[in-house]
């Protein structure tokens, strides 16, 4: 029997994502050791993770909103890692849902919440410019998605999640997404947050080679989207 275990069930909006434990002792039988709540109580097939090693990984289960995403993500990902850029590795694909391995860290959020100034922000800077260098007929490859919960800085490196919304387009949308979000985290426009954000930028000139110009024109559409966001978030539901 492979006994599976949800340990955490992370916060996202779109789908339903889970640190989990598998004990593997035989193969062709799950089961389900613990229930976070009833809604997740389908999220296992009898055929899935037969050759899983013993240990923890993410697991992510797409809603039925979002059911093209697992190949989607999953061929971004194999460009990704085929370019060099750090990202987690897709350790089992099923119809609706991704496995990926499990990489303890820190959330580049928290630091940001936390208002940490060191190499961080250097690698981010570094990580943003391997993925930009990937390039297409209608500009740079973004990320898309650059809430600052969707990187993970560990071992000295950041590791980016969350390959659903990638697009091709003009690099200065993700970095004045991402630095829209670093001055707005709470506490929102610190010093210490203007100090992140004029490092990452400057180190994101310094990686790449690239003189960074009107970033704050592409603020003020970053401001404009999330003002979007906010008024969508607010409509009630009935």
């Amino acid at each position: 029997m492979t006994n599976i275990e949800i340990l955490e069930k992370f916060k996202s909006k779109r789908n339903n994502v889970y640190k989990v434990r598998f004990n593997n002792t035989a193969l062709n039988e799950i089961t389900v050791t613990k229930i976070i709540d009833d809604s997740s109580k389908d999220i296992f097939d009898n055929n899935c993770l037969i050759n899983m090693k013993n240990g923890i990984y993410i697991m992510k289960k797409y809603s039925i909103h979002n059911i093209s995403n697992p190949e989607r993500e999953y061929r971004n990902i194999k460009m990704l890692q085929d370019s060099g850029v750090l990202v987690p590795k897709v350790i089992y694909k099923e119809n609706d849902s991704l496995f990926f391995e499990y990489i303890p860290g820190e959330l580049i959020g928290d630091l940001v919440e936390s208002q940490s100034i060191g190499s961080w922000i250097d690698e981010f800077a570094l990580w943003m410019v391997n993925l930009h260098k990937i390039s297409g007929s209608s500009g740079n490859l973004l990320k898309g998605d650059v809430n600052l919960r969707n990187f993970i800085y560990a071992k000295g490196k950041i590791y980016g999640l969350d390959f659903e919304d990638l697009s091709y387009g003009d690099i200065r949308t993700d970095l004045a997404d991402i630095c829209f979000f670093i001055l707005t985290d709470t506490p929102s426009f610190t010093i210490e947050k203007h100090t992140i954000m004029r490092r990452f930028l400057h180190s994101y000139e310094q990686h790449s080679g690239i003189k960074l110009k009107e970033v704050g024109r592409y603020l003020l559409k970053s401001r404009e989207k999330a003002r979007i966001r906010r008024n969508q978030n607010a409509i009630p539901l009935y």
